[in-house]
């Protein structure tokens, strides 16, 4: 596991300027969807932030967002790109807040990076993060992979892990979380036209 971590940390790190360009119009009216109606002072964090998404970019002049990423030269693009966000180097897969942190998380292609085994132990501790009420944009692996590997991948070799869709939704409702909507979403930087589960989820009030 160390080992699939450090490759996606150097990877990242060798494509930041080239991937910063990528095309993520199609998550737009995901992310609108759980920036609508939250208080003019939430909190926000943003798990695997990259160089900062053209589309979660907005949200860091209008709410507090914390941006965590493995990637040192992702976080430096991300600096510039938002600099009203706070930004910290870290393993997703193993952070750890208090509970009731944060009014809305999102995690755009990150969790898909980190191993399989990790994803139901990561999932619960993101609804323990969220307030009751809070909301969760995750997205998850479209299709049924342990291991994925690619050896040139914008330039640099990159790893993946994760399950199915159908697995995916039955993890996110043991996690404690409602889905509200969810849809596989076909990835538009994947030349063999890969999809990957969009989930908007919501943490129950108790």
């Amino acid at each position: 596991m160390r080992r699939a971590k450090h490759l996606v940390q150097v990877g990242y790190d060798q494509i930041a300027p080239r991937f910063a360009a990528a095309d993520t119009s199609h998550v737009a009216p995901w992310v609108a969807r759980i920036a609508a109606d939250l208080p003019s002072k939430a909190n926000i964090l943003d798990l695997g932030c990259g160089s900062g998404n053209e589309q979660v970019i907005p949200l860091a002049s209008r709410f507090s967002v914390l941006g965590v990423d493995i990637s040192r030269g992702q976080l430096a693009l991300a600096q510039s790109r938002m600099p009203s966000a706070t930004l910290v180097q870290g393993d997703i897969g193993s952070l750890q807040f208090a509970a009731n942190s944060f009014d809305a998380i999102i995690a755009l292609y990150s969790i898909i990076h980190v191993p399989r085994e990790e994803h139901g132990a990561l999932l619960a501790r993101i609804h323990d993060w969220l307030r009751p009420g809070g909301r969760a944009l995750v997205v998850l692996g479209g299709s049924d992979t342990p291991i994925g590997y690619e050896e040139d991948w914008f330039g640099a070799p990159m790893y993946w892990s994760h399950f199915d869709a159908v697995t995916g939704l039955r993890m996110l409702r043991e996690a404690g979380f409602e889905v509200i909507d969810s849809s596989l979403v076909v990835d538009p930087i994947d030349d063999n036209g890969g999809s990957h589960l969009f989930a908007l989820c919501w943490k129950i009030y108790k």
